[in-house]
């Protein structure tokens, strides 16, 4: 029933913001199927991002700014081997990732937009609605490289304003690192095939769950941990596996 509210034929972005009321429920109906956003064949190219280009793009910045740490380092201290508090730096950066991408999920991405408001049903569709609608379309997994490079900057602003220009570049190397992670990671609960009874194979029920079961619970992708400090874990059955030789 769902499913005819829209032309799947067309653009969706321009139709999404006439469901109202009834864009909540639809938006929570998935289906195995590839969507279009955009009516220019540019502009969509751009929303689409493969899994390969995430480490093409930003590995190599990521390298670059632990070279810049490493250097504006060597002009701080006068020893030759780096000081501990180096591996601090960029672990604390990959921890506030892991606490950014749990905050940006919950509060952000799954906001609930006013019915009477098409612009911002429209801007929640084109945020992380689309990922709840076609969660196997493969294309639309990632973080697209342009919006990514935005919060690239901002964050890269905002600590160069607050941090000594050294510990700024490992910090913001360690949020970089974690949001590689995350966005290969989240690519690989969707298409991966993890053993049982490791960590990934957790993560891909945990947040299977979310998208089918528990869409208001378990916001963490690369880890849950943020969701037991916030209360808004999924608790999942244990399962038992047989070994047959």
């Amino acid at each position: 029933m769902f499913q005819k509210l829209v032309d799947w034929n067309k653009p969706m972005l321009k139709q999404v913001g006439k469901l109202g009321a009834r864009y909540s429920e639809w938006v929570q109906s998935p289906v195995d199927r590839k969507l279009r956003l955009f009516e220019s064949d540019f502009v969509e190219k751009m929303t689409v991002t493969p899994w390969y280009l995430i480490p093409i793009i930003w590995i190599p910045l990521d390298v670059l700014l632990l070279y810049k740490g490493y250097s504006d380092t060597k002009q701080y201290f006068e020893d030759t081997y780096l000081p501990p508090w180096v591996l601090f730096c960029f672990a604390s950066g990959f921890l506030l990732w892991t606490l950014l991408e749990y905050s940006i999920h919950r509060w952000l991405f799954h906001l609930h937009p006013p019915d009477t408001s098409p612009r911002l049903i429209t801007f929640h569709f084109l945020m992380h609605g689309l990922h709840h609608k076609v969660p196997f379309d493969e294309s639309r997994l990632l973080i697209p490289p342009a919006p990514a490079a935005i919060v690239v900057v901002i964050l890269y602003c905002l600590f160069y304003s607050i941090l000594p220009l050294w510990m700024m570049h490992y910090f913001v190397a360690g949020i970089l690192a974690g949001y590689v992670v995350y966005d290969l990671t989240h690519f690989y609960l969707h298409y991966g095939s993890p053993r049982p009874n490791t960590f990934f194979y957790h993560m891909k029920r945990y947040h299977n769950h979310h998208h089918f079961t528990e869409p208001d619970n378990g916001y963490g992708i690369s880890c849950d941990i943020w969701d037991r400090v916030f209360r808004t874990q999924i608790y999942l059955k244990k399962l038992k596996f047989s070994l047959r030789w």
